[in-house]
């Protein structure tokens, strides 16, 4: 079908076809790893083992050639993404993964399977595409313009933006990348973010600027999420994170996929999860930029940018046991939840501290103070969540 969608479709995923054979070029010049796993288009089938197939679901995978070509792709890309974001590490695709098989397995169960299968590998196809942008380029880019001929530039834009040092030669391939959109967007009322800046080139001139067109984009149903890599690669990219309009818009700008793409922190994560457990409802549409603020605390946490948290002094009672929860008051406030959680405060304390230093060579005593500083942001950026509202 010739419809105007079909041919911008067409027209990137040619460029995207090009860009690989330039990203492979230019890799050692630009100084990028390019991960060549794009799979021989003479292959046919799942990424599985047909003769293993024992289900409904994975016999009309191996039988439908587009969902066996959705099967091979998730298979590079999640095999792409399956390092964290610094490299030091494994990331937590490998659960994630997990989990999204048995669900898909449940759901797809039923009812009208195919239009199941599509939607469920799409949307976890844009999720691997995302998240190994930086190690498998070629894949991601022709998965992601696949998709979404409308994001996919942007996301190349990321890419390019995060590994072109020359800011010159950096600013005018981004330019290129984001120019269409950037005058589409420049007039709406939501470009409020973009007021000063006066074109593409000034938008991919600076990691501030570029990261509020990132947000001013996402906003316009552009929908992005800015991989975990580009944020360690560049990290004034940060600010892409930030709170933009101090309302209820600030719910649709850029996220993030640094929680995958980070180690687990399984303790740091339920005392987290406690401490925002135990806040009240927040009135009115400021709770989006207070969610939002606190997401960027929890980023900065994970990639250790101990210049980007505010932290309190923890007073926590050595060998003391966390107090039995039952029974209270839903609404806590901060001294008290301290006095409640001592134990787990110092476990996850100690968990942080051994992936600091494993993860970026932090020597263990300046590591244990780190620790100590960001499960207190943690804490407080989560009693901040409403206090404001």
């Amino acid at each position: 079908m010739k419809t105007k969608a079909g041919v911008q479709v067409t027209s990137y995923a040619s460029r995207i076809t090009r860009l690989i054979v330039v990203l492979s070029l230019q890799g050692a010049a630009l100084g990028v790893p390019i991960a060549h796993s794009a799979q021989d288009p003479a292959m046919s089938g799942p990424s599985f083992s047909c003769e293993a197939s024992s289900n409904a679901i994975e016999r009309m995978i191996f039988n439908d050639p587009a969902l066996s070509t959705r099967d091979r792709t998730m298979a590079v890309l999640f095999a792409a993404s399956r390092s964290d974001a610094s490299d030091r590490g494994l990331s937590q695709q490998q659960t994630v993964q997990r989990q999204w098989l048995k669900t898909r397995d449940k759901q797809c169960s039923n009812d009208d399977m195919h239009a199941c299968l599509v939607s469920a590998y799409d949307e976890r196809l844009n999720q691997l595409a995302v998240a190994a942008l930086f190690r498998a380029p070629d894949v991601a880019l022709a998965e992601l313009a696949r998709q979404n001929s409308r994001s996919a530039p942007l996301y190349e834009a990321i890419y390019r933006y995060a590994t072109i040092e020359d800011g010159a030669d950096r600013a005018t391939a981004v330019e290129r990348l984001i120019a269409p959109s950037f005058e589409a967007l420049h007039d709406k009322p939501v470009a409020s973010p973009l007021s000063g800046v006066k074109n593409a080139h000034e938008a991919a001139s600076s990691d501030k600027n570029f990261s509020a067109f990132l947000n001013v984009a996402s906003v316009d149903d552009y929908s992005l999420t800015i991989p975990c890599s580009a944020l360690v690669r560049r990290p004034g990219l940060l600010g892409v994170l930030r709170s933009e309009y101090g309302g209820a818009i600030d719910g649709r700008l850029t996220q993030s996929d640094c929680k995958a793409m980070t180690s687990r922190l399984k303790t740091v994560d339920r005392l987290t999860e406690a401490a925002v457990a135990v806040q009240p409802s927040c009135p009115g549409t400021i709770r989006f930029s207070l969610a939002r603020e606190f997401d960027y605390t929890l980023v900065a946490v994970r990639l250790h940018r101990t210049d980007l948290w505010k932290a309190k002094a923890l007073d926590i009672s050595p060998g003391a046991q966390d107090e039995n929860n039952d029974g209270a008051e839903k609404e806590v406030d901060e001294p008290h939840f301290i006095t409640r959680h001592q134990a787990s405060i110092r476990d996850a304390s100690d968990e942080l501290a051994t992936y600091y230093s494993s993860h970026f060579g932090v020597p263990p005593v300046l590591a244990k103070e780190q620790a100590m500083s960001a499960v207190s942001a943690l804490i407080s950026g989560a009693f901040d969540l409403c206090e404001r509202g």
